[in-house]
Parts: C-alpha cells; structure tokens; sequence
C-alpha cells in the first residue's frame, strides 16, 4: 500500500504571453517549451536533470507543430537522460493544472521524487486539419472539431460564447456587470505589471523580433468602448471580446520536489501542496466545472474557507470568473488581484498552469497569506482545483 508523501514547489516561472500571430507565433511549441525547461534548469543548480523523474505538459491541441507527446519532445531537446518520463495531458483549458495534479500523484504514491509539470500552447500555429476518409476539413484552433454526429443524442453543440451566455443567463449577470468586471481585471492587471509583479515569474523569450519579457496582447479599454462591442454568440446578448480573454501563445512550468529530495539538496521550498481536487458539470456550463473542483477541494481540505487568502481563477470570460465566485461563495477581492485572462490572454494548454505560477508567486511574497488556491474550468465540463499551503506562515 503507497504511503501519502508531501510534494513541494521548489520553482515556478512562464513566458510572457504572446497575441495571436503575434512575436511567439514564429517559435514552435515544442521550442517554447523546452526553452522555458532549459532556463528554469539553468537558474536553480538544485535541479538536478539527472534526478529528474518525469515531465507532464498539457497541450490541447496536438495537431500540429505539437504533436506526438509535446512533454518527450521538450525533454529530448533538452537533452535530458533518455529515461526521464514524459507525458502529455489534454483536458483542453484546465491541461496544465491537470499534468501538474498527475506529477503530483506521482510523488505523492512515493513512485517519483522529482518531476516537472505545466502547459504550453502555441494556438497561431494551430492548423487546418483534414480527415483522410472524407474530406471534412476543420481548425483546429479552438472549439469542437470532426463532432460525432451520435454526441447531439446526449447534449447539445454549443461555442464556448454560448456557454458564457447560459452562464449569463443561470447566475443573472447582465451585460454592464460583465463590462466592468473586465474593466476591474485589466487595471488590475496593469497595477501589477507596473509594479513590476510578474518581473520574477515571467523568463524572456528570443524571438525572431527580438526578445519579448512582458506578456504582449494587454491592453485597457474603457466601460464605454466595451459597451458597444458586439456579441461573440449568435443572437448573444452579454459575451464580447472586451469581456472574454483573446487567444494566444504561452508556455509555464513548475517543478515539484518530494521531502527526501529537497533535504537531500538543502532546499527551501517555495509552497506545498495540500490538497486537490477534481470534477465536472454539464458541458453547457462548463465555465463553472473549476468552481465545482473548487468546492470539493476545500471541503475536503480540512481548513477554514477564510484562511485563503488567494484564489487564481479561470478568466476565459467575465462572466465565468462571476458566476464561479457567486458559486463558491468567495471574496471578490481576493480573486485574481492581479488580474487574468482577459488582460493577459488564454493559451488553452498554458493557461491553468500559468494560474499556479502566479498563485506561487504571490504567495511568497505575500507570507501573512496561509493558503491559496487555483481552479480552472474547461470546454466539456472538466474542472481542477488545488490548495497551496505557504511555509511563510503555517494556521488551521
């Protein structure tokens, strides 16, 4: 019988988040990637890439330039030994947090004592695709492809805006609440990248234009210019691109470490985990599946709500981040200070991990915060959540 063991954070960092067809469009995935692995190895001397035990990368799409398990193509363009594992994870939105949970379980059953995990998405470089038997063509950028025409038997097919719409809809949050809740989350985005939060958790990147170290698509826009933008839905009422996170470009990885592997090397960890959480809900109110994991994940954590003081949340949409507080029962003003996705943009197979980095990061810097916490929410209704505890500060 496996015995529990804890899994720390000894790391955490991403790249800067690039628009669509934008400076990271000219690097493969697999490259930005890698890239990332190599500099964050490069900048801790205790990650011993001989000790290393595996890699878990989300990725969700899978159909182009990263392909055939993006996580064993990062680590051979590394160079890493040949027997460090690697696997890639696709539960679309929520794939990062989903490989960073699996790298955890891993250390947790005592199989691993040091492995990397985190998300990546190059979604300019996403292609057309075609089926060989058919001809149906599809883009495989974001949202349904080749549909199983027996899947309307069970649930209806519905864009992502669609699903924001029935969130809308469910939680009764009209369109002028959208708009400065989007609003908010862009100055608040911007209050941290002035102070210069995200200097430390973002690596820069070479890119054919030079070298990118902020993330590249932010931009404010006032209630007024959001109020007359159209809606994304068809015969929508509330979802616009002011109020919904823009597609991108982005890699993050984090690095997790058991007990006996940081004695070993004299290390202070940065957090550790406490608890996590899975779970799901209809696909047509898929924004609000992180909510679920959310819930659960604090249910069975055995401490106090009120003793986190951070919640990263998914912001693919105003009205998720919304609905999910209202169906959590959080602070609103503890979730995502710094802003989100809307500001920073939604890479599918980055994004979720991104939320853990900047969770990391805020909780080192902040030690009178015991606790803090992240869930995504992803396309089809998969949620995860997880918990840090900060070693700055230990309560019940």
């Amino acid at each position: 019988m496996y015995k529990t063991e804890a899994v720390y954070i000894i790391a955490a960092h991403r790249t800067p988040i690039g628009k669509l067809y934008g400076a990271l469009s000219g690097i493969r995935p697999d490259n930005l990637i890698s890239g990332l692995i190599a500099d964050v190895l490069s900048k801790y001397d205790y990650l011993d890439k001989v000790e290393l035990d595996a890699i878990f990368l989300g990725c969700g799409n899978q159909a182009g330039d990263d392909n055939r398990n993006i996580a064993r193509m990062a680590g051979l363009l590394n160079g890493l030994p040949h027997y460090v594992f690697a696997s890639t994870v696709n539960s679309l939105c929520t794939s990062g947090m989903d490989a960073f949970m699996q790298a955890a379980r891993l250390i947790m059953c005592g199989e691993a004592e040091f492995c990397l995990a985190g998300g990546v998405e190059s979604m300019s470089r996403s292609p057309m695709v075609e089926s060989r038997i058919d001809g149906e063509k599809a883009d495989s950028t974001v949202g349904w492809r080749f549909v199983n025409p027996k899947i309307s038997d069970f649930i209806p097919i519905h864009s992502m805006p669609e699903t924001a719409e029935f969130l809308s809809k469910k939680y009764n949050i009209g369109r002028e609440q959208q708009d400065i809740y989007a609003f908010e989350s862009r100055n608040r985005y911007e209050n941290a990248r002035v102070s210069g939060f995200f200097d430390f958790e973002i690596m820069a990147i070479d890119c054919p234009e030079g070298v990118l170290k902020k993330d590249e698509q932010h931009r404010l826009l006032s209630i007024e210019m959001m109020s007359q933008l159209p809606s994304l839905a068809r015969e929508g009422e509330f979802v616009t691109l002011g109020n919904s996170a823009r597609l991108g470009d982005g890699a993050a990885v984090l690095a997790l470490a058991s007990d006996a592997y940081i004695k070993r090397h004299n290390i202070k960890p940065l957090v550790r985990l406490h608890s996590m959480a899975i779970s799901g809900e209809h696909p047509d109110l898929m924004g609000i599946s992180g909510a679920n994991a959310l819930k659960k994940t604090i249910a069975k954590s055995g401490i106090k709500k009120e003793s986190i003081g951070h919640f990263e949340l998914s912001e693919a949409f105003a009205v998720q981040l919304l609905a999910s507080i209202e169906e959590a029962d959080l602070n609103p003003l503890l979730v995502n200070p710094m802003g989100g996705a809307i500001s920073m943009g939604n890479p599918l197979g980055m994004g979720a991990a991104r939320l853990l980095v900047t969770l990391v990061n805020n909780l080192i810097k902040c030690p009178e915060i015991a606790y803090g916490a992240a869930a995504s929410g992803a396309g089809l209704g998969i949620g995860t959540a997880v918990i840090f505890e900060n070693l700055g500060k230990r309560s019940s």
